[in-house]
């Protein structure tokens, strides 16, 4: 029981940090939840909970949709998490915990060097969200990050750093940039969710704790929504980055125990 209740507040933690922030659900609740689920339920039950959050975010900015973004990303997005869902099913466990670990890590180093240009570079003011101020991305970055988005998507359970690239890329800020990223995330990743019912890997012996999640994913979102225009993102995200730090770090080194000892 005491494990359930850790459980549901890693996912009201995580929940808060993607409605805020738009991603960084997954990459935290996963890492976490898999030292006393198992990776791979930790994956399918995020997946259901990451896509009720982009549901819930994407009503609330409806209004910001990059339409020409979202056409792009639909059939290679769906070609990739497709690919990577079938894969989680006979994926070793300890190959998706590093893939998982490097990801991370990568995504940390990518992120700091993010905000140390950024703090080197004059503050630009943020404008409000037309059409008009979107930038061009070439579609040779477009298709491959909607591929890779949904690949990861689907294997490993947490795209969102790619998907950060493409719309920081695009121009896309705050309510933007967590509408189309929400809105992409229901097109592509819903996909697999058919796939982890298909080839049984839904936990249904967890049906109480999946419920249970849902209703505080509900409540965290509204929190998140609230906070968004209010909180400073420059310090939140630091924070985040710090406890994904440590994350990243113990589950490169716990799967590459687990292959090390397999070898021997």
């Amino acid at each position: 029981m005491e494990e359930y209740i850790f459980i549901l507040l890693v996912l009201a933690f995580a929940i808060l940090v993607g409605s805020t922030l738009g991603f960084g659900d997954s990459l935290i609740f996963i890492p976490i939840a898999a030292l006393f689920l198992g990776i791979q339920i930790a994956i399918v039950l995020m997946g259901f909970w990451t896509t009720t959050l982009s549901i819930f975010n994407t009503i609330k900015y409806r209004q910001y949709f990059d339409k020409l973004l979202i056409k792009k990303y639909i059939i290679p997005g769906i070609l990739g998490v497709t690919i990577g869902a079938l894969l989680l099913v006979i994926a070793p466990i300890p190959i998706v915990e590093l893939s998982l670990g490097i990801f991370i890590i990568a995504f940390i180093v990518a992120k700091f060097r993010g905000i140390k240009k950024e703090n080197d570079e004059i503050p630009v003011k943020e404008t409000q969200f037309t059409e008009s101020h979107l930038k061009y991305v070439p579609n040779s970055i477009i298709y491959p990050g909607a591929f890779s988005y949904g690949f990861i998507g689907g294997l490993i359970g947490t795209p969102g750093p790619i998907n950060v690239v493409i719309l920081e890329k695009r121009g896309h800020q705050r309510e933007s940039f967590i509408g189309n990223f929400s809105f992409i995330s229901i097109m592509v990743c819903s996909f697999r969710l058919v796939i982890y019912v298909s080839y049984d890997l839904f936990p249904m012996d967890l049906i109480i704790l999946f419920l249970i999640g849902i209703i505080i994913t509900y409540l965290m979102t509204k929190v998140g929504h609230w906070l968004t225009p209010r909180i400073p993102k420059k310090k939140f995200k630091l924070l985040v980055l710090l406890l994904l730090t440590v994350i990243g770090i113990r589950l490169v080194i716990n799967s590459l125990f687990i292959l090390f000892n397999l070898k021997i």
